[in-house]
């Protein structure tokens, strides 16, 4: 139990630093383009939002990951519990330092 405490602890800070590393590149300027205006706050819409003709394509490479990644993570031998959430944690990381 104290593993999964520890991990736990281990994901929530690099999901805190993944935010304030996001919240920095985001532009979230009061003044947006007219049209680009959520309904709720004065924020720009962002990503999928203001552009939703990717998402289908985006929707398509998440199933593709996650399906390879059912499917290898499980066979390799390893002690790691939480293999496909290891691995995708893994790929997390490598895109974001290519990004």
């Amino acid at each position: 139990m104290a593993d999964l405490t520890a991990r736990a602890e281990i994901i929530r800070k690099q999901a805190e630093k993944a935010i304030a590393r996001h919240t920095k590149q985001a532009d979230y300027s009061s003044e947006a383009p007219e049209g680009l205006e959520t309904s709720e706050q004065s924020k720009p819409l962002m990503g999928l939002q203001r552009y939703p003709e990717f998402k289908p394509l985006v929707d398509k490479i998440v199933r593709e990951v996650l399906t390879q990644i059912n499917a290898e993570a499980r066979k390799i031998q390893s002690e790691m519990p939480y293999k496909a959430q290891f691995t995708l944690e893994e790929i997390i990381k490598e895109l974001e330092t290519r990004v």
